[in-house]
């Protein structure tokens, strides 16, 4: 059985999170003469120029840009800022679009909405993107959310520097920046292309993944398939430093192909390594293989039951 890593996918809302923040410390600390520039608003008090213009110093060296959209208004007693209309940001690192922004200083919190796109450029020419309808992160605890409205999903693509194409779907991502943590919610589906073009996906109701500890849970109505296998269960988890998964809940099924046969066999519990691609099944295991020399084949390379 062949497993795909998710990591990759999920490191887009990592650059997410770094993408908004920078974009709170930007507009909390803009340059005035590229305010003026950029935004030409008629009666906009000297004084809120000259702040802006003082705490520039303490931008990050990363940023060189600003801010821009069609309106743009300061509430100073509320401490945001608010921009509406083709609001963007680009620094060649962070590119960032929406219609509508919120960055509310009080609250630490940066709010995106309608058409939001976001995108990360690494050093090693891959880089992440991200669609949604809406899009906050709160940049004190780094806990950050992306939904879509209804009947819609956001979308979540990787580019890596060899080829390889990483998308995922899903109704909303939820993610912690500091613990790095990652949540996709409703109607999820992961699929990766390596670069030869051989796809394999991931399908749940919700995939969590812990990217310190190297670990995925898919739970509910859970699918990981390829061209060639698919296993279906309650819950799948995969530990990736020991190169294993497990399936259980509800019976799951594994079925699929081998060079000497298809098959298809349920049991209380599946087990993969996913380096030697060796399935373990155990607990009232049921199911059939077409071919009568499969016990004798080197399709037991792939197949060991545990009864």
């Amino acid at each position: 059985m062949k497993y795909i890593r998710v990591w990759p996918v999920l490191f887009l809302l990592l650059g997410l999170g770094g993408c908004f923040s920078i974009k709170e410390r930007e507009t909390l600390s803009l340059p005035a003469p590229d305010i003026g520039k950029a935004h030409n608003i008629a009666g906009q008090k000297l004084q809120n120029f000259q702040e802006k213009k003082e705490n520039a110093a303490q931008l990050p060296a990363v940023l060189g840009g600003v801010i821009s959209s069609e309106r743009w208004v300061i509430y100073k007693d509320k401490e945001q800022e608010e921009f509406e209309g083709n609001v963007s940001y680009d620094n060649g690192t962070y590119l960032f679009r929406a219609q509508y922004a919120l960055s509310d200083r009080k609250k630490n919190l940066f709010t995106a909405k309608k058409q939001v796109y976001a995108r990360k450029n690494e050093t090693d020419k891959s880089y992440y993107e991200l669609y949604a309808d809406k899009a906050t992160y709160q940049y004190s605890t780094a806990d950050g959310t992306a939904t879509a409205n209804k009947g819609k999903r956001i979308k979540l693509i990787y580019h890596d520097a060899k080829g390889a194409l990483v998308t995922a779907l899903a109704q909303k991502a939820d993610f912690n920046v500091k613990q790095k943590v990652y949540h996709l919610t409703g109607n999820v589906l992961v699929t990766h292309q390596d670069p030869l073009g051989k796809v394999s996906t991931l399908k749940a109701d919700k995939i969590s993944a812990d990217q310190a500890n190297n670990r995925a849970f898919l739970q509910g109505n859970a699918v990981v398939e390829n061209a060639d296998y698919r296993l279906q269960s309650q819950t799948i988890e995969y530990d990736g430093t020991q190169q294993m998964a497990y399936a259980y809940g509800n019976r799951p099924l594994a079925s699929g192909k081998t060079p000497d046969g298809t098959f298809a066999i349920i049991a209380d519990k599946v087990s993969a390594q996913t380096d030697t691609r060796k399935i373990k099944l155990s607990g009232q295991v049921q199911g059939w293989v077409v071919s009568e020399q499969i016990n004798n084949s080197k399709a037991n390379e792939s197949l060991n039951t545990n009864f």
